[in-house]
């Protein structure tokens, strides 16, 4: 495990204590990065950094969210970390996340794309703050070849 997760040995002793034995302060992204760690990563080298993964997702999923005009300081509330965060992931200045964000976010996403703003009291002129904002930065943010996916006749 604790080359896998590349942390160091006792580390890993330290976090595998039972409960009452643990000590007292241990970072939780080196915490993630141990227990995070999924089984099929041990035959598998190319992994970016210890317990995380590629933002690619999580940030489709947040402009998406955006676009159907879900304010970016709700989604954090519900996600319980802050919009710098999310706005720096959907942005993709961030390449990477923890697992436990990135599975907060699909399940979120999941949920409010198939519901509407004002059915959570958001004010329609938040969730059209938000929509045109999205809008307006879907361009730098999305890939090339999504553009292309979205709106076939325009390219032809």
């Amino acid at each position: 495990m604790a080359e896998i997760s590349g942390v160091a040995v006792t580390l890993v002793r330290r976090l595998l204590r039972p409960a009452g034995k643990q000590p007292a302060r241990i970072h939780r992204a080196t915490a993630d990065a141990i227990l995070g760690i999924p089984l099929t990563s041990v035959f598998r080298r190319d992994r970016l950094l210890p317990g995380l993964l590629g933002a690619e997702r999580a940030a489709s999923s947040l402009q998406d969210l955006a676009e159907r005009g879900w304010p970016t300081s709700f989604l954090a509330a519900e996600l319980d970390t802050s919009t710098h965060t999310l706005a720096a992931i959907r942005s993709r200045e961030r390449r990477c996340l923890t697992l436990d964000l990135d599975r907060k976010i699909q399940r979120l996403a999941a949920v409010l794309l198939a519901r509407q703003p004002a059915d959570h009291g958001i004010a329609a002129h938040r969730s059209r703050r938000a929509r045109t904002a999205a809008l307006q930065r879907a361009p730098l943010v999305r890939p090339r070849n999504s553009d292309m996916a979205r709106h076939p006749e325009e390219v032809s």
